[in-house]
């Protein structure tokens, strides 16, 4: 099946050059011209990727992602933020922390931006099937986990986190590779990141031990009977 893409810029020959580029790719492509346009868009029919310019005169892309990472329907699909200006490393560093996939700078080489596309969209579907560990159930594709009966709430990067963990539960995953895996980058500024997104499993989970700290590695899912 054709991936759906929605494209959000506020200057119509951008957001319609971006857009033919994709539907020259296969992609199937609609176009919104505010973040407004795209959360209401969204609310109708999800797209499986978003395409999100940061700076728009209605809301900028960090504002956007809060809506769509919050409350209590959490859009789990990726979004990729483009931007002309704003790239400087604390504006990423925002960006993928508020629960962006991936962050690229306009002009971007056309086919270095379809890769991307292409690898977050493989990130979105990867995994199949839920994971069920002990109790412990997670269904990455839907933005979804549960222990027990009980609807575990997460944002994105901690989701992706703990189904990582939990397809390799038992055995200690590196920092490092954590940080490729669910913020697609080594960057180390997102490491803020990650503690806070073993503060928000550990939470969730509300029973100790579960997500275990490994020293001078990174973290271990442990389960619990």
């Amino acid at each position: 099946m054709t991936a759906k893409l929605l494209v959000v810029d506020d200057e119509p020959r951008t957001a319609q050059l971006t857009a033919e580029l994709l539907r020259r790719a296969g992609y199937t492509v609609e176009v919104a011209g505010s973040g407004t346009e795209a959360l209401e868009r969204v609310r109708s029919d999800s797209p499986d990727l978003m395409l999100l310019d940061y700076e728009m005169p209605d809301m900028e892309a960090p504002e956007v992602l809060d809506s769509l990472r919050g409350g209590a329907e959490r859009s789990p699909f990726p979004v990729i933020i483009l931007t002309g200006a704003r790239h400087a490393p604390g504006d990423q560093v925002l960006g993928i922390e508020r629960g962006a996939t991936d962050y690229i700078v306009k002009g971007t080489d056309r086919q270095v931006l379809l890769a991307r596309v292409r690898g977050a969209l493989r990130e979105g579907s990867r995994g199949g099937g839920p994971i069920v560990r002990g109790r412990l159930r997670i269904d990455a594709a839907r933005g979804e986990a549960k222990l027990g009966d009980r609807k575990l709430k997460l944002e994105r990067h901690p989701l992706l986190m703990l189904h990582l963990l939990a397809g390799r539960a038992g055995e200690a995953v590196p920092r490092s590779e954590l940080l490729e895996r669910v913020w697609g980058s080594s960057y180390r500024g997102f490491e803020h990141s990650m503690e806070q997104a073993v503060h928000q499993l550990r939470r969730e989970l509300r029973e100790p031990g579960w997500v275990e700290t490994v020293r001078g590695i990174g973290y271990r899912l442990v389960i619990q009977a």
